[in-house]
């Protein structure tokens, strides 16, 4: 797997109402996700109803993509699991279904120390036999690793990426300055310009690219060439757009999003929440406040063009 860069979508997993995997508008939702140009799939993550899916589900649904990528990108999978045993399951999964690599998310209930860490990690990546990538998301797993930590697992583990969902993005600059090969990821993709502004981002990977995933490969793009004044407006007719998914659960408002666009992905796995009818409809509300109504008329991913001023 090369080093990873540019825009990377967590994808949500298509379930009904009672937990079980759907087609629902998966297939259609990668084409157009791959046609708007981005860099690859995250599955399995949180997003995706992670460790809230059984084994086999995560092993199908990782397959299921695997199948309609057609190796076109890309596609990392969450192997953590509480079961150790069955993380290293998932992690040999991963390598014989076809995965680019594999990721993981620190242990949840008995975080030990950075060694311990290391360990538990590099075992999963020598099952995979595949790149690793360490799942940074102290919000939601209570461990926040500090630079030097980090840096630790990324040379003892080693890791190839991380995706990196904290604040403190001077913490991810003196990774750099110690580990230059290792692929950051902002997974808060409304700060992508801002990091890469400071050197300390390759990409991106989060749940908004999921429905607007050209406006950031647009940024992406525009830093490239220079165009800072195109990615500063971009990025912040992108941030209006998440500041309406922020107003919810991040990821119930990632299916209603998807579902209001014409992406049938159903409903998250309990006990994740779910917007409510009355809910479903604020949001639509307040959506309506920042972009155009033609993506939810034409049934379409949210493009730069639908940005209101």
């Amino acid at each position: 797997m090369q080093k990873l860069r540019g825009v990377l979508v967590a994808l949500p997993a298509p379930l009904n109402g009672y937990g079980e995997l759907i087609e629902g508008g998966l297939e259609r939702h990668i084409d157009d996700c791959i046609r708007a140009g981005v860099s690859g799939f995250w599955v399995n993550g949180a997003t995706g109803c992670c460790v809230y899916l059984d084994i086999a589900q995560r092993k199908r649904q990782l397959e299921r993509v695997l199948q309609i990528v057609a190796g076109r990108v890309p596609v990392l999978a969450l192997v953590s699991a509480l079961a150790f045993k069955e993380g290293l399951d998932l992690a040999r999964h991963a390598r014989s279904a076809g995965a680019s690599g594999v990721s993981a998310l620190p242990p949840l209930i008995y975080p030990g120390a950075a060694a311990n860490n290391a360990a538990y990690l590099r075992a999963l990546r020598e099952a995979a036999e595949l790149p690793m990538a360490y799942y940074h998301v102290p919000g939601l797993t209570k461990v926040s690793l500090d630079a030097s930590q980090l840096v630790e697992l990324c040379e003892h583990v080693p890791l190839s990426a991380i995706k990196f969902s904290d604040v403190d993005t001077f913490k991810a600059v003196e990774i750099l300055q110690r580990c230059p090969d290792v692929s950051i990821l902002t997974g808060m993709e409304e700060v992508l310009l801002a990091g890469l502004a400071l050197d300390c981002y390759h990409g991106t990977v989060g749940a908004s690219q999921n429905f607007m995933p050209g406006p950031y490969v647009e940024i992406y793009n525009a830093f490239q060439r220079g165009d800072l004044a195109e990615a500063n407006r971009i990025s912040q007719g992108v941030c209006r757009v998440v500041a309406v998914q922020g107003l919810f659960d991040f990821t119930a408002a990632t299916y209603a999003f998807l579902n209001l666009l014409g992406y049938d992905y159903g409903a998250t796995m309990q006990p994740m929440p779910n917007l409510q009818p009355t809910q479903v409809d604020k949001l639509k509300t307040e959506l309506l406040k920042v972009i155009k109504p033609d993506p939810l008329e034409e049934g379409r991913l949210i493009e730069s063009r639908d940005f209101l001023a």
